[in-house]
């Protein structure tokens, strides 16, 4: 009886997943990507972000499109995701998300999190920014890969 009650609940699942389909996109439902692979930002790169003549604890590093009509179309109507390499060049080489949080720890022991993240300008910027936990800025970001993807 069980398996059966079983078997009638996983039919009535499937059943209910159908459903009337969304519109189509743009030229018949086709999805525009745009990716720029393997972003260098050297360590001597990243620029401490200024508040004044006060840092905000935090570097960045600008990247502009260049194909501005087309970063247009992605930030109005699609997704742009930005991701970081992790042991780039390495056997063991992956990607994750930004935000990404990176835990640090130095020869004395100290301990603080250097978290990464991506902004995206109307204007056509991609913006890298590196923000410390500690808010000790003497220290530039090491050197870093990213990853940028434009769906729309």
């Amino acid at each position: 009886m069980k398996n059966l009650l079983a078997i009638f609940l996983m039919a009535f699942l499937f059943a209910s997943c159908e459903g009337p389909m969304g519109p189509p996109g743009k030229d018949g439902g086709i999805t525009e990507w745009w990716e720029k692979e393997d972003i260098l930002v050297k360590s001597s790169d990243w620029e401490l972000v200024d508040n004044y003549g006060e840092p905000f604890y935090m570097y960045q590093y600008r990247i502009s499109d260049e194909n501005f009509s087309l970063y247009q179309d992605a930030y109005k109507k699609g997704l742009i995701t930005c991701y970081m390499y992790l042991d780039h060049g390495k056997d063991k080489e992956a990607q994750t998300a930004l935000p990404n949080p990176v835990n640090r720890l130095d020869s004395e022991n100290n301990i603080w999190t250097e978290t990464y993240a991506a902004e995206y300008t109307k204007d056509g910027f991609i913006i890298f920014k590196v923000t410390f936990s500690d808010f000790f800025t003497d220290q530039r970001p090491p050197e870093t890969h990213f990853k940028a993807v434009l769906t729309y």
